[in-house]
Order: C-alpha cells, then sequence, then structure tokens
C-alpha cells in the first residue's frame, strides 16, 4: 500500500506539475488550466478573496506592529515580521485596495503600473498558488523528494562540495519554496550539519523559486506549452551556478561550524533505501493533516507574500514608467546584448529586465512580457529565476539567517549568479531557435 501510494502520488504530481494538458484550444499545465477557468467563471470571487485578506494583512500587521508577539503560533507566521517588512506588507495591501476601489492616485492606478498589478497579476498570482500549493504535496508528501534525494546525495559532495544530506534541502527548494530552502539550511547550519561556507553555497545555489512559481512566469511569457524545457533551463543553469560558486573563494564565509557543533553524518546512495525511505513516507502521510497544512500555507502566501509583491512591484513599475532609473543604471548592458545578436531595441527592452529583478523576481517577466522576441523573453524569464536573490524574499531571508548576510553580500551574490548562469541560458536558448521551439 505505501509503495503504490508513493508511485501513484508522485507520477500524478508530476503530470500535474510538467505535462502539457490539451483542453479545447489551450494546451498548458493542470495549473493553467485551473487559473484560465477560474479567472474566466470566477473572477468577481477572485476578487472578493484579495480585498478580504488585503484587510486582514492591514489589520493584522498593524497590530503585530505594536504588540510583537501573540499567543498563537500562526498569528505569529501570519503578521509578525521586522517593521521594513510589515510597511512593505501594509503598503502592498492598502495599494491593492485603493486600486481596486477606483480611490488610487492615476500614477498608481494606471493600466501600466498598480493597475496592471492588481486585476490582471494578482488575481492570477492568487489562482495559481491556491492550485499550485495543494497539488504541492503530491510531489513532496509521498515520497519523491526522499528517493530522489538519497539517490543524488553522493553527488552533493563531489560537485557541490556540500554534505550528502543537502541533497533534500536542494530538492525540497526546486519543487517547493525557496524561502523553505533557506529556513532549513540556516536551521541545520545551527545544529551543525553545515559549516558556514557549506550553508552559503546551499542557500545561494538551490534555495531557487520552487516550480509552482516558475508556472506563474511562464504563463505570463506565454511559455506554458514548453514549461518542461523553461524549468529545465532553470534547473541547468543552477546547478552550474552551485558548481562554480561552491569554488570560489568566499573568503567572508569560512568553514567554521556554529557554535562549534558538528554533525558527523553521511548519506550514502543505496535504491532500497532510498525506495524504503520513500515508502515510509508515504505510509506516514495523512491527507487530512496535508490538506489542513497547505490551506494554511495559502493563507500565509495571501498574507505575507501577495502584499510584498503587489507593494514592489507596483514601486518597480511607477519607476519604470515615470522615470528613466532603470534604463540608464542598464545601460552598458545594451551594447553587449547587441554583440549577441539581439536588435537595439530588444537589447533595450531586455537590459532593465535584467537588473530590475533585484527587488523582486515578477519584475522581469512584466518588463519583457510584451517583447516580441520569444528568445529574449525566455532569457529573462528563467534568467529571474536563475539570479535567485531577490528583496522582496529571498534577499529578506538570508539577511535574517545566522550566515551573516548583509545587504552588500546579497547585491554581490546576485551580480555574481547573473554572470554565471546568462551565459548558459543564453546558449540554451540559441539552441532552441536553432531547432525551430523558440522564435527571435
Amino acid at each position: 500500500m505505501a509503495f503504490l501510494k508513493f508511485v501513484l502520488f508522485s507520477v500524478i504530481g508530476l503530470l500535474a506539475f510538467l505535462a502539457p494538458i490539451t483542453f479545447g484550444d489551450s494546451s498548458t499545465i493542470l495549473i493553467g488550466h485551473i487559473k484560465n477557468f477560474s479567472l474566466k467563471y470566477f473572477a468577481d470571487s477572485v476578487k472578493i478573496l484579495a480585498i478580504t485578506t488585503s484587510f486582514i494583512t492591514v489589520i493584522g500587521t498593524t497590530i503585530a506592529l505594536f504588540k510583537r508577539k501573540f499567543e498563537k503560533k500562526y498569528l505569529n507566521d501570519l503578521f509578525v515580521t521586522d517593521i521594513f517588512t510589515s510597511i512593505l506588507r501594509i503598503s502592498g495591501a492598502l495599494m491593492f485596495i485603493l486600486v481596486v476601489s477606483n480611490k488610487a492616485p492615476e500614477f498608481l492606478k494606471s493600466d501600466s503600473t498598480g493597475g496592471l498589478m492588481a486585476t490582471d497579476l494578482i488575481p492570477s498570482l492568487m489562482i495559481t498558488f491556491f492550485a499550485g500549493i495543494l497539488l504541492m504535496p503530491l510531489l513532496t508528501s509521498y515520497g519523491l523528494v526522499e528517493f530522489v534525494g538519497v539517490l543524488i546525495s553522493p553527488f552533493m559532495k563531489k560537485i557541490f562540495k556540500v554534505p550528502g544530506y543537502a541533497a533534500i534541502d536542494a530538492l525540497a527548494s526546486f519543487v517547493g519554496d525557496g524561502t523553505i530552502g533557506i529556513v532549513v539550511t540556516d536551521q541545520q547550519y545551527q545544529k551543525g550539519y553545515y559549516s558556514k561556507r557549506e550553508a552559503v553555497i546551499i542557500a545561494t545555489s538551490f534555495s531557487i523559486v520552487g516550480i509552482s512559481f516558475a508556472a506563474v512566469v511562464a504563463d505570463i511569457l506565454k511559455f506554458s506549452k514548453i514549461f518542461w524545457l523553461f524549468y529545465l533551463t532553470i534547473v541547468i543553469s543552477t546547478i552550474f551556478a552551485g558548481f562554480i560558486i561552491a569554488r570560489l573563494p568566499l573568503k567572508k564565509f569560512k568553514n567554521e561550524y556554529y557554535n562549534d557543533n558538528k554533525v558527523e553524518e553521511v548519506m550514502e546512495m543505496n535504491f532500497k533505501k532510498a525506495l524504503d525511505l520513500a515508502k515510509e513516507t508515504a505510509e506516514n502521510s495523512c491527507e487530512k493533516k496535508i490538506v489542513l497544512n497547505s490551506l494554511y500555507n495559502v493563507l500565509l502566501v495571501y498574507i505575507t507574500f501577495i502584499p510584498l509583491i503587489m507593494c514592489i512591484g507596483s514601486l518597480g513599475l511607477i519607476i519604470a514608467e515615470k522615470t528613466q532609473f532603470f534604463n540608464i543604471i542598464s545601460t552598458p548592458l545594451v551594447p553587449i546584448l547587441k554583440l549577441l545578436g539581439f536588435s537595439k531595441d530588444i537589447a533595450t527592452e531586455m537590459a532593465p529586465a535584467m537588473i530590475v529583478g533585484l527587488s523582486d523576481m515578477y519584475l522581469p517577466a512584466l518588463f519583457i512580457e510584451k517583447t516580441s522576441s520569444e528568445v529574449a523573453r525566455f532569457i529573462i524569464g528563467t534568467l529571474s529565476f536563475s539570479q535567485l536573490i531577490f528583496f522582496s524574499e529571498t534577499g529578506v531571508m538570508l539577511l535574517n539567517t545566522k550566515l551573516g548576510f548583509n545587504i552588500l553580500d546579497v547585491i554581490k551574490f546576485f551580480i555574481l549568479r547573473t554572470i554565471i548562469t546568462f551565459p548558459v541560458i543564453y546558449i540554451i536558448a540559441q539552441l532552441l531557435l536553432k531547432f525551430g521551439i523558440l522564435t527571435n
């Protein structure tokens, strides 16, 4: 029975996230069909839900600013955070309410700034996150992570110079969420499973935004039909970046253990052990608990993450629309992109999109979504994930760990990952162009 649960739910999960399904005139993964159906028939309900969660965010986060700690853990998880993030959350929620109620100033409610975020992106994200988080346990709760993690663990030390059990951290980030990966890595570092250097390599190389989020961006950029190629490119470039970063000096982050507490433990590749662990995980899984936990995670995303996207996304679009800031600081990239074969117009659109991802990983897609070149959209879309570091989420998480990150370190890793992953993504995009999968 446990083996059947492991195989059945894992296969369904893989099909749900990776297999294009044709329904009517549309061919996309299951989450894409759920999103399209919901927006077509339940748009008003999604709007009401978004307004409701926005009010909850404003009230709960404001109370938390003064109270600082609740008796209930779930209230702390939902509302208690640092002052800067609290302000961003409240601002984002208020922006959404003002825009949808038509009370916002023109510069905010414009169809190219906050109006775009509130009416187009946020409803789409809420549905996609809802479907993605509810389906995610098919990949993470029935043994697939453990099965693959054990099998690839010996390669982790050889290729990435980190302990074997980092494989499960890495895989959980790929199929789940990057913030979870960072939290787990920080906890494992404090327990002595990783040295500071190893933990930094793991946190900055594998805590990628998960597959369900990638589905959102792929849909925005019209790559749902080739989503498996889109995500495979992210995986390949991320693995390459991890290989390089693992061999850099990283002088600030030494091979020292937290409080000199080192755990001597090695995971060995063993198919029977991998299968036994997968079956054990499947057997211990409780569907009721999984569903309730998933619904709570949906609420957590709606309260803590959606307002950040609304705030940072709107501000980024306002700066892009009303000023030349991103165009100016990205000017040196334009001639480089022209040398790589892009026209001046396309290069001018791509350059700021390569930089704006430091603020939020959704902004590059919004900057580039109307560009005619599929190659340009593909490169920017996959690069925005491979860059990994963005201040609206992973950057803030890294600053809150015990690893010793400061703002300058976060910016350095963003630039470093951009330099490493761009050539890899460019080569893959050119191969897809050559085989007629993408158009220029």
